[in-house]
């Protein structure tokens, strides 16, 4: 029986609002430790974002680069700000916990909104960085919440929602001082793993040194568990003297925790789907179905769940013997089909059914590891062949990778914490260009039978060397790369064209609206009205283009149309006719020089000049010209149907789409066969986005608001180019926890 300590009343330990003495060394402790390894991290950062933007394209470098300037001037700032957050959580514990009930404080329903795309992936990296740091150091949190329960007397319930020195706490706190800075959510979350790397891995030695500190002062001294070594000493590294890379921290480059520990954590998590299988009366018969194999647990074979009385009967199945048979089933896969591959049955019945034509109809049983990958396997191929973002014909040829990535997991259970494994880039590689293959384009284009060639090679070619995954990983980044360039040449082209095409007819509207702002509704004498819109008009175009709106030659222009109307109003006083006839001289040679220096029709430029100073003639001698009505010359907008929009212009989409960067690509339905389209340019924040395919040969174009209409009805998906791998996994983690917590609960 585990031994439980009574808590008992301490008089004269805490006053209402104020922290117990240990509380405070403890609170001193934590925030001397954190922010020395958040030192740490950001001495490194710098070098470490540096590294990163040199691999990057000029377009992508400048993030890095506005990175390591922001956390440069903000660094004391962001220092400060996490030790205030920090110590404010221990303040917080100390006040007396607040009694309002939901009915005294209601919610407003209004004023509740949609969680925007990156504050739910910034929500989602912080909740995995706080779970993966609890992980390490479970025990010691409870112990800890035991102490701290015992200082306040009881009248604390001290849980991982309250408690100061919970990993949530901890990254939330970083991740306050963080929202302050001028950073995109890439960048944002870069250095949300840098900070997992060097601080959130340190978090089982922090818990465990408060644990040191409260023991020392007397706190529950009996309460024994074992401490947590610190992976480093505050000071004693930065960021540029690791060799490892990888600042996309996994649970296998996080300091303390073991190479296999994201293994190990799906274990752990596919407890959960063993009971399931184990009642398929309850509820579970969507899990899985009557197991074709048993498992050996503790040298018990179990099937279904149940041990099996007769265990003799059962023929084991080593961890080299089911590599035997994948191998044979590969050699299987190497004859069939694209078609009948589809339409196999599960792996497991395949595996014994195999077994049973080699040894007979026993009962054959699994090792618990080799059943646990073999499930793994199969969660993350579900999700790759119901993943959105790829074709369904590139799915299909991923999907034959199922038995060889399984030999790869059997072999090194680490596979599945090494991102770096040339099995998941090469998968992730072709999954990123398959995500490009258009359709339409048929299997015979060169991408597709790329990628067929790449997968037959590992099914015709791999036993056990893995060093095949690293030569068509090479071989393939090369055929991709050169693609790349090519398409990028012929989209830059389309870009400069569609860009020229948007400024010279932004150019057109800006001098046809000046025009029209100063001649439109008036009655003026022909001639003026050919001069400005048949000549000037060109002469303001060509400034707008060549010297912009802003431009002082452009202002002096555009009062140039001003003194031209102006010029033949039909004046009466004497003091505007002497103004006229001191005005007429200089405008004609400012008329003249102007059309002169644009090449304007030399004939045509005197005629209209000549006509001009007789209008003026006219005018100085108090005689009438002949006027015609001048119409707008753009035209009216049409009236707005009273059925409301689509969406409004403040959608959340249409901002989305008029920010839309280069290199997005998207599936745009085209009636039973969707087609796949690049991000080639996004002119003027969205007034217009062209997309071209992976040849970079325009196929479309929108506005912002007209693709956030197609995307919000369907017509349009973004397809999201994250390693397929890596999502794969996250989804299955997160199916796993979802099932666990429906148990639970």
């Amino acid at each position: 029986m585990s031994k439980v300590t009574q808590l008992k009343p301490v008089s004269g330990k805490v006053l209402p609002g104020r922290m117990p003495r240990p509380l405070e060394k403890v609170c001193a402790r934590y925030l001397f430790l954190s922010g020395a390894y958040l030192g740490d991290m950001l001495d490194g950062a710098d070098d470490k974002l540096y590294d990163l933007a040199e691999r990057e394209t000029d377009g992508e470098r400048e993030r890095y680069f506005e990175a390591m300037r922001e956390l440069r001037i903000q660094r004391s700032g962001l220092v400060a700000s996490f030790k205030q957050a920090l110590n404010h959580q221990f303040l917080s514990l100390a006040r007396p916990p607040e009694t309002q009930t939901l009915e005294q404080n209601p919610v407003d329903l209004d004023s509740l909104t949609l969680v925007n795309e990156d504050e739910l992936e910034t929500s989602v990296a912080l909740d995995n960085m706080a779970r993966r740091a609890r992980n390490g150091c479970n025990e010691q949190l409870k112990v800890l919440c035991h102490r701290i329960e015992y200082l306040f007397e009881s009248k604390r319930e001290v849980n991982e929602h309250n408690n100061p020195l919970e990993p949530r706490q901890l990254v939330a706190c970083f991740s306050e001082g963080l929202e302050k800075l001028s950073l995109d959510i890439k960048a944002r979350l870069i250095i949300l793993k840098l900070f997992e790397r060097e601080v959130m891995a340190e978090t089982g030695y922090l818990v465990s040194e408060a644990n040191k500190v409260l023991i020392d002062a007397g706190v529950l001294p009996e309460m024994k568990s074992a401490p947590i070594a610190p992976a480093h000493k505050p000071g004693s590294r930065s960021l540029a003297s690791q060799g490892n890379d990888n600042v996309m921290p996994t649970a296998g480059n996080a300091g303390v925790h073991s190479n296999d520990q994201v293994f190990g954590l799906l274990q752990e998590l596919l407890v959960t789907m063993r009971g399931m299988q184990a009642r398929p009366g309850d509820g579970a018969s969507d899990v899985a179905s009557e197991a074709p194999m048993a498992v050996m647990q503790n040298g018990v074979p179990y099937m279904n769940g149940a041990p099996l009385a007769n265990a003799a009967s059962v023929h084991q199945v080593n961890s080299d013997d089911l590599l035997g048979v994948l191998n044979r089933l590969q050699r299987v896969e190497r004859s069939l089909g694209e078609d009948e591959g589809e339409e196999r049955a599960d792996l497991k019945t395949d595996l014994s059914e195999l077994l049973d034509n080699e040894h007979g109809e026993a009962i054959h049983a699994l090792d618990q590891a080799d059943d646990d990958v073999i499930n793994l396997v199969a969660l993350l191929f579900d999700f790759i062949l119901d993943d959105e973002g790829l074709p369904s014909d590139i799915k299909a040829l991923l999907g034959r990778l199922q038995i060889p990535l399984l030999k790869v997991a059997i072999m090194d259970k680490a596979f599945f914490n090494n991102d770096n494994h040339e099995a998941r880039l090469l998968l992730n590689m072709l999954a990123r260009a398959g995500s490009q293959w258009d359709p339409h384009l048929g299997i015979q284009d060169d991408l597709y039978q790329r990628i067929n060639h790449a997968v037959h090679r590992i099914i015709d070619d791999y036993e056990d060397d893995a060093s095949l995954f690293s030569s068509l990983l090479q071989e393939f980044q090369q055929f991709f790369d050169s693609q790349k360039t090519r398409s990028d040449r012929v989209e830059q082209r389309v870009r400069e064209a569609e860009e020229g095409k948007a400024r010279a007819e932004q150019a057109r509207r800006e001098v046809v609206t000046v025009l029209d702002n100063r001649m439109a509704g008036r009655q003026l004498p022909d001639v003026v009205v050919r001069l400005l819109r048949q000549g000037w008009q060109q002469v303001l175009y060509l400034t707008w283009l060549h010297e912009g709106e802003n431009s002082p030659l452009w202002q002096q222009q555009v009062k140039v149309v001003d003194a031209v109307v102006w010029s033949v109003l039909e004046h009466r006083d004497q003091d505007a006719l002497e103004k006229l006839k001191t005005l007429s001289p200089k405008l004609l040679k400012t008329l003249h020089d102007g059309l002169t220096k644009i090449n304007h029709d030399a004939m045509e430029t005197k005629q209209l000049l000549v006509k001009f100073r007789d209008v003026h003639h006219r005018l100085l001698k108090g005689l009438q010209t002949e006027r015609v009505a001048v119409e707008p010359e753009l035209p009216a907008q049409p009236a707005q149907p009273e059925t409301a929009p689509e969406l409004p212009e403040n959608h959340f989409l249409v901002k989305k789409c008029s920010q839309l960067a280069p290199g997005q690509w998207i599936e745009i339905q085209d009636n039973d066969e969707p087609r796949r389209a690049k991000l080639a340019a996004n002119i003027r924040a969205g007034v217009k986005i062209v997309f071209t395919n992976r040849r970079g040969i325009k196929v479309q174009e929108y506005s912002a608001y007209t693709l956030a209409v197609a995307l919000h009805n369907g017509a349009v998906k973004l397809i999201e180019e994250g390693a397929l791998f890596d999502r794969a996994l996250e989804a299955v983690i997160g199916d796993l926890r979802r099932m666990q917590g429906n148990v639970q609960h």
